[in-house]
């Protein structure tokens, strides 16, 4: 087909499509319609539309060609057959010997026997898939680059319709059928699940409320204390539970020894009520007190104290706190309003598989701790508890931030792979562990971790991580109700470099404000809090705070190495005024004649798009730089990136956020700088896979990226990549993640 008729082809179609979807016919003979439209055009034998369903199902659709009966009734699942591999892919493929491709599946029920050949492509609406458009002949029939071309045409215009009539018939019932089991909320905690509903409920309401006898009830809040004080600290010697997630239960151990609660508590005693009913009352109005606080920390450590206040209830009543592990499921999804973290410990942590809260944000403690436990959890999910009964079948997909009460197969069959997929490629990344880090072309690539919690340290030991990229500080100060001192600080960080076992750990200074507000630092209420007053701009204006952490720096580190890095510069001068104040305590320490670090190294995050051009006067004073693409694309494209209508509006692997990437790339490399990433680019093979290709060989990310971003590495060959990345980089398009998607498949290359 030339060019010429191509295009007199593509515009007779278009026509005939805009005719059909102009008609007032229902739904399915307008589909009907369009695939025998667009056989008739491109003369062939066949053209299918397989729809994608709730649960990564695709389904026949429509179809001329295949028998009548497999519509609506033959069904693939995302990766099998060839109609599966283009979904997945979201790439256009064809095959002119179809049935001799590995990948095929046959489905009897098509009568598809006498074809050939097949090429189809992705029906998207963004970069989310709709559907595959698939064409099929009875001879051998190698499709060029115009049919391919045409096909693609048409799934626009399906696509299109898709997303304006919101569909009718069967996709709408299928999805009726969806939305009463389905259930949306937040993402606390990423990953998969499926198990059995347990309904995790707070005490019993006190049966008992006057008191006969004052002194014995008093005697009985005593030995309640005493025996949950001992039971918290013998919580805290478990090995999984050291360093950071001990700060969380600071709250416990405050509340426990707070003599103004336990002195109101005794005053409801004296004033007539049993040592229960006095917990009870006091708790109501502590909690009622905390719930009007505007500050969100301090509202969110209503969870920790009812938590306790309910274990108190537990051991005044005389009831065994872990009895409840006897009645858990093998496979158990934990269902709460709420809970604190001492809660979630009371449990068998081996048989639960996610946690499902109505209430719920990413700084609850209980949150923190299930994601150093590596426990998926979803909140927000509002009247989950009249939605589930105990013992109810849930599949939970955090990734995708839903919930299915009692699926149909499809969806836990859909599921149930998802899980098995995400093992099978864990056990397969565990092989990759101590093998060297270097690309096919032999670039050597340093993976680093992103550590905030002790079990984020594992990779080092499991030889996946070089060292710390990015140590969050900051975690001992959001879970600390005052302000740890500086020998606090120099224990935790003490761990860290114990754990690190002389790997680098590059400590980040407090990153605080914006959504991360410490209930003991006085502010102002912020119009734009993510541009406000945060992070260095605190510590340089709380110089205090600033120099107490350096301090607690230099005496962690001892005789060893000290990498220290500044986040949120906005200007050079910020950078200077920071390292002074790390020079000042440097020199003040090495007066009194203490052990000074081997060697300081001091660097910055680039963040904020106004250092992108003072780079010629930052780079000569700093060891290292390490980009934050996080907070870089949220101001450079001026988008909040917590605002999820705006996410489609742009791509990290976009020409102008890749420009920016690789200038910066280019001016570390001639000044002799190093550069890493440690944004959500480097958690994302694409993604990294353009990073190396730009020249950094230094990725810090989350641990549980490790294995999948270092196979991609293995497979890659960056020069390849750089070559054909500079070849589109002038592309005039939104993204080219697309493009070097298919590139990435068409070499092989693990993404």
């Amino acid at each position: 087909m030339t060019e010429e008729n191509n295009e007199l082809s593509s515009r007779r179609l278009l026509k005939r499509l805009r005719a059909i979807m102009s008609s007032d016919e229902a739904e399915q003979a307008q589909l009907d319609a369009i695939v025998e439209a667009v056989a008739n055009e491109m003369h062939v034998d066949v053209c299918s539309f397989y729809c994608l369903l709730p649960g990564d199902i695709l389904e026949l659709y429509a179809s001329f060609g295949l028998h009548n009966a497999a519509i609506h009734e033959t069904r693939l699942r995302l990766g099998e057959g060839l109609i599966g591999e283009i979904a997945i892919q979201k790439k256009s493929q064809s095959f002119a010997d179809a049935w001799n491709h590995p990948s095929f599946v046959f489905k009897p029920e098509t009568k598809e026997d006498p074809f050939s050949s097949l090429m189809g492509v992705p029906v998207l609406r963004g970069t989310r898939l709709i559907g595959v458009l698939a064409v099929q002949t009875r001879d051998y029939h190698d499709y060029g680059e115009d049919e391919i071309e045409l096909l693609e045409t048409v799934a626009m215009v399906l696509a299109q319709m898709f997303v304006t009539e919101h569909t009718t018939g069967r996709r709408k019932s299928l999805s009726a059928i969806e939305s009463n089991s389905r259930m949306d909320g937040v993402r606390l905690v990423p990953g998969v699940a499926l198990g059995k509903v347990y309904l995790h409920k707070r005490t019993e309401p006190v049966a008992q409320v006057v008191s006969k006898n004052d002194a014995i009830e008093i005697r009985r809040l005593d030995m309640a204390l005493e025996q949950m004080s001992k039971a918290v600290n013998e919580m805290l010697a478990q090995p999984d539970l050291i360093g950071e997630n001990e700060e969380i239960f600071d709250t416990y151990r405050m509340f426990i020894h707070d003599k103004g609660w336990i002195a109101k508590i005794k005053e409801s005693i004296h004033a007539g009520l049993t040592a229960s009913a006095a917990v009870q009352k006091v708790a109501d109005e502590i909690s009622a007190r905390m719930n009007i606080i505007s500050d969100p920390y301090l509202k969110e450590r209503v969870h920790d104290f009812q938590d306790l206040a309910d274990r108190l209830q537990q051991y005044l009543a005389g009831k065994d706190v872990k009895e409840k592990n006897k009645q858990l499921p093998n496979a158990t999804i934990l269902v709460a309003r709420s809970m604190g973290p001492a809660e979630l410990l009371d449990y068998d942590r081996s048989k639960i598989k996610a946690l499902l809260f109505e209430e719920g944000s990413p700084t609850m403690h209980v949150v923190i701790v299930a994601k150093s436990l590596n426990i998926p959890v979803i909140g927000g999910l509002q009247g989950l508890l009249d939605r589930v009964h105990q013992g109810d079948t849930v599949a939970v997909d955090s990734d995708n931030s839903c919930v299915y009460v009692n699926p149909p197969a499809d969806l836990l069959s859909s599921v149930r792979k998802k899980i098995d997929t995400a093992e099978r490629l864990r056990k397969q990344y565990g092989k990759l562990a101590n093998v060297p880090c270097q690309t096919k072309d032999g670039i050597a690539v340093s993976l680093n971790v992103n550590a905030g919690l002790a079990t984020d340290l594992l990779s080092l030991s499991e030889g996946f991580a070089d060292g710390i990229g990015l140590y969050r500080t900051e975690l001992p100060f959001l879970s600390a109700a005052q302000l740890p001192d500086v020998a606090k600080q120099e224990r935790i960080y003490k761990r860290a470099l114990a754990n690190a076992k002389g790997k680098k750990v590059i400590f980040r200074t407090l990153d605080i404000g914006s959504d991360k507000v410490l209930p003991y630092v006085q502010r102002k209420a912020e119009t734009n809090p993510a541009m406000g007053w945060r992070s260095i701009r605190i510590s340089l204006d709380r110089r205090s705070l600033l120099r107490g952490q350096l301090r607690a720096f230099i005496y962690a580190v001892g005789g060893g190495d000290l990498y220290v890095m500044f986040p949120m510069i906005a200007d050079v001068d910020e950078f200077i005024a920071a390292k002074k104040t790390l020079e000042i305590e440097l020199q003040r320490e090495k007066e009194k004649g203490r052990k000074l670090p081997a060697h300081v190294y001091v660097g910055t995050m680039l963040e904020v798009p106004s250092l992108l051009f003072q780079l010629e006067e930052l780079l000569p004073l700093v060891d290292f730089v390490s980009i934050g693409t996080n907070d870089l694309v949220q101001f450079l494209f001026a988008i909040d990136r917590s605002d999820a209508s705006l996410w489609e509006r742009y791509d990290n692997l976009s020409p102008a956020l890749i420009r920016v990437l690789k200038h910066v790339a280019d001016r570390c490399a001639y000044y002799k700088v190093p550069c890493s990433v440690c944004g959500e680019m480097a958690n994302q093979p694409l993604d990294a896979m353009v990073l190396i290709a730009l020249g950094y060989t230094s990725l810090s990310m989350n641990a549980a990226s490790l294995g999948r971003v270092k196979a991609m590495i293995l497979s890659m060959d960056a020069q390849e990549v750089a070559e054909y990345l500079n070849f589109i980089l002038s592309t005039r398009t939104h993204s080219l993640r697309e493009q070097l998607r298919h590139f990435a498949y068409d070499h092989h290359i693990v993404i």
